[in-house]
């Protein structure tokens, strides 16, 4: 096996484990009776002090990664994620956490809009098309033409989509930092969150 192939298999590895974990993220917040603003507190500060002595092992708290651009682009996309998280965890309870995870994984095509949009990048026939049969099928998951979506739910389907947008704007924003440790972004992420949910 390459180094490729094995790197490859390590990534998939790695996205099912995190997609398994940010699918069981909404039990969580439902039996935790917190509100949104503990919940994403407590979730900021309990990582930013995780990844202290991680960053610290590594040798990622060095003055090159802290320039001023770096560390708005930083702060900047930590709060729209942290807001994300808030909007997210307050819809839970207004419709059904499944329904509100299949949309809220509307993101990547947020991203692809985004991104040609803001870094003019180009798009290919191919995402076009799949775009719409993503945004066909989500409608027809969510049944907007039957009468079972309540206006509570529509609200709730609202703060899911503004939340998606929201953390699609931070995933462009941490693109322009290739050059900065990814654990690093996340703990300048985190505590930037803890902070602003005091």
């Amino acid at each position: 096996m390459d180094d490729h192939h094995l790197k490859r298999k390590v990534g998939t590895l790695e996205m099912v484990v995190a997609m398994l974990l940010s699918g069981s993220i909404g039990l969580f917040v439902i039996k935790s009776g917190q509100s949104p603003v503990n919940i994403v507190f407590f979730r900021c500060l309990i990582s930013a002090l995780c990844l202290i002595p991680i960053c610290y092992f590594y040798g990622h708290f060095k003055k090159v990664y802290f320039g001023k651009k770096e560390l708005f682009l930083m702060v900047t996309s930590g709060l729209l994620i942290i807001f994300n998280w808030v909007l997210l965890f307050a819809a839970f309870p207004k419709t059904s956490i499944s329904l509100a995870t299949i949309v809220y994984h509307v993101n990547p095509f947020v991203i692809l809009f985004l991104g040609a949009l803001a870094f003019h990048e180009k798009l290919n026939k191919n995402d076009v098309l799949w775009t719409i049969v993503a945004f066909i099928g989500l409608i027809v998951i969510i049944g907007l033409g039957s009468a079972s979506v309540n206006s509570n739910e529509l609200v709730g389907l609202g703060l899911v989509l503004i939340a998606t947008t929201l953390y699609s704007i931070s995933v462009l924003i941490t693109k322009k930092l290739s050059n900065t440790p990814p654990l690093l972004i996340v703990f300048i992420q985190t505590l930037s969150g803890a902070i602003a949910m005091t």
